[in-house]
């Protein structure tokens, strides 16, 4: 079975890679074996068979924990500097609905300042685009009634030399327009479905800020397992809103 597993090389850049093995205990000694420390190991569908060695998980409860949260929302580098197999990339279903992106942070946060202007050639989709990722906060833009409405008419379509990033921020713009018409069709104006954009996007930023404050005050109150759980169990709430999950590191 192939397993994938993250590690970091004495420089602290974090690597990801993949090795065959009978087991996942088998992978985690072939790595040792290897002088190589993983801070994961998972098989390569995503399954935790058989768990790791009870010595390494204490040492890396967190960040195994950490890991397979991300893993589930998928915002992976985002936090995370690790180097993607190309494979995600054709794993990518072009569905997918509102949520924090997969990829390269440098990437994904530029996109969200700029309204992702090297994706998408029209005002009207960059609009779109500057709203599509929950809890972040939209930068100001011109955008006219007539440039949203002529980007309801058309599709963009992801290309072959785009980037994972750019094909999840056009799956995700293509949603939103699939909503706006339907919201059109039922009565509504585009200039009102923009006023639902700005209202729905700040509801997300307060829950994202309180769920970070209740995370503060657990860490000064909590630790152990307890505070592992705890945090566990309010990024679950971020998740079910497709907003970015928070680190213990990002905590005061």
């Amino acid at each position: 079975m192939k397993y994938t597993y993250a590690y970091k090389t004495p420089d602290g850049t974090r690597h990801e890679a993949s090795i065959e093995a009978s087991s996942r205990d088998a992978a985690f000694a072939a790595l040792r074996a290897q002088g190589i420390r993983p801070i994961k190991v998972v098989a390569a569908d995503g399954s935790k068979a058989n768990g790791a060695p009870v010595g390494v998980r204490r040492q890396v409860v967190a960040v195994s924990i950490l890991l397979a949260v991300v893993a589930a929302v998928g915002a992976t580098a985002a936090f995370l500097r690790i180097v993607r197999p190309p494979a995600e990339l054709d794993a990518f279903q072009t569905d997918q609905t509102r949520r924090y992106p997969i990829g390269d942070a440098a990437i994904i946060e530029k996109g969200i300042l700029t309204g992702w202007s090297d994706v998408f050639e029209y005002e009207g989709d960059r609009f779109l685009a500057s709203f599509a990722v929950p809890g972040v906060k939209a930068g100001q833009r011109n955008t006219t009634v007539e440039e949203i409405e002529s980007a309801l008419g058309r599709t963009i379509e992801p290309t072959p030399d785009d980037g994972l990033e750019a094909r999840q921020i056009k799956a995700m713009v293509e949603g939103m327009k699939a909503e706006a018409r339907a919201y059109v069709a039922a009565g509504g104006s585009v200039v009102e479905y923009g006023k639902r954009l700005t209202e729905r996007q700040d509801a997300e930023i307060a829950a994202y800020e309180r769920t970070k404050a209740d995370l503060e005050r657990a860490k000064e109150n909590m630790n152990g397992n307890a505070l592992i759980n705890y945090w566990e169990s309010q990024n679950d709430k971020l998740r079910n809103l497709g907003i970015r999950p928070l680190t213990l590191e990002s905590l005061e």
